[in-house]
């Protein structure tokens, strides 16, 4: 997967040469993580949905956020999520599985690549996530726009969201339609899905220079 096309997500011809020779080891680096990872969930579970969001903050509050404000609304995300997990996995050991109507997105989310970073444009920070959620969520625009409103509730009423399957029609020429119903043996959604992780979520751009590579980027597991 690494190409010609796929410099442009490390390279910045402003860097010295061991400033580029790291970004490209980082790059690379991600880019094996997530590709791995994404093997391992289709191993695990023959389908998924697919999401793609960005996590944001609103405007009027991106000045009260910081690198370490956004890192703990993320984990506190990643913690609910664990624990929605844990906590339907029990009820259905016990023969009591949750009702479908008290289910939320955070039941259903399996696992997810996750890359933090900081808007260029003096924009803010934010966290891209490609997630894996159970096939029992038909729809995947709900599904994004539950997870983005559990994201605004942990952001203490400053988050905001951009699900990006409202543009997936726009970025079908540089991945193809990565999101939505995926099923292991659909090679086209799952080249398109490789191309979106092993390019997109593995790039080094727009990542604050003194965080180290587990505070930027990453992969969960919640089964």
């Amino acid at each position: 997967m690494l190409d010609s096309s796929s410099r442009k997500y490390w390279f910045d011809r402003n860097d010295g040469y061991h400033t580029q020779r790291r970004k490209k080891q980082r790059f690379l680096r991600n880019q094996k993580t997530g590709l791995d990872f994404e093997d391992e969930m289709f191993a695990l579970h023959k389908s998924h949905q697919v999401l793609f969001i960005t996590l944001n903050i609103k405007p009027c509050f991106r000045d009260d956020v910081n690198f370490r404000t956004m890192q703990k609304f993320r984990d506190d995300l990643f913690r609910r999520i664990k624990d929605a997990r844990a906590y339907a996995r029990e009820r259905k050991r016990m023969g009591k599985p949750i009702q479908d109507h008290r289910r939320t997105i955070l039941h259903d989310i399996r696992g997810l690549i996750w890359r933090q970073e900081y808007g260029e444009d003096g924009g803010s920070h934010h966290i891209h996530i490609v997630a894996f959620v159970s096939v029992r969520r038909r729809d995947h625009g709900s599904a994004h726009e539950d997870l983005g409103m559990e994201w605004e509730r942990i952001a203490r009423g400053w988050g905001t969201f951009h699900p990006r399957a409202r543009y997936r029609h726009a970025y079908r020429h540089k991945w193809g339609v990565a999101t939505g119903y995926v099923h292991r043996d659909d090679d086209e959604k799952r080249y398109a899905l490789r191309k979106l992780i092993g390019l997109y979520m593995a790039k080094v751009s727009q990542i604050p220079a003194d965080r180290g590579e587990s505070e930027v980027f990453g992969v969960r597991h919640f089964d």
